[in-house]
């Protein structure tokens, strides 16, 4: 063995000084760096670990608020058609409501219209009379200026009576 590490280049004692120098500075580590170092390793680790679900616990946080708005989207369209329909019965109603308004203003034009007929008719039927009358009257200055006899008579009311009967 001493001609192998000979040839190495190596000398025996040297590499027993270097051997227990190794035992002894991994034994300091040991005792020293390396139960901080997997403190430090292990805090990493809980870190890591704690990161991971909390992460995993805002994702179902998210998804659960994702349900929610999802969930209030749908009410709010619900309400909003609900609101539309309304609306339009609101719209509906008001419009019948016009149409009655038109039907009552129409009925009351109509009355009045036959108001103003009936009007004109009575006073035309007033005219009528004042007519009639001042023929009549007519006809008896007529029958008065001119003395006749029984038959002349009978035959002038009965031509007036005729006239009359036209007019109506």
């Amino acid at each position: 063995m001493g001609g192998i590490l000979d040839s190495l280049g190596v000398k025996g004692p040297e590499l027993l000084t270097q051997i227990i120098g190794f035992i002894i500075a991994v034994w300091i580590l040991k005792k020293f760096a390396w139960k901080p170092l997997l403190g430090m390793l292990e805090q990493r680790r809980t870190k890591i670990q704690g990161d991971l679900e909390s992460a995993e616990k805002t994702k179902e946080e998210a998804a659960e608020v994702l349900v929610d708005y999802q969930n209030k989207l749908k009410d709010i369209d619900t309400e909003a058609r609900t609101k539309i329909q309304e609306a339009i019965a609101d719209g509906n109603k008001v419009a019948a409501e016009v149409r009655e308004q038109a039907r009552a203003e129409a009925k009351d034009i109509i009355g009045k219209a036959r108001d103003e007929l009936a009007r004109d008719v009575a006073k035309a039927k007033i005219e009528l009379r004042n007519d009639m009358v001042n023929m009549a009257v007519n006809a008896t200055e007529r029958i008065i200026s001119e003395r006749l006899d029984d038959e002349k008579h009978r035959e002038l009311i009965n031509g007036f009576l005729d006239e009359v009967e036209k007019i109506k």
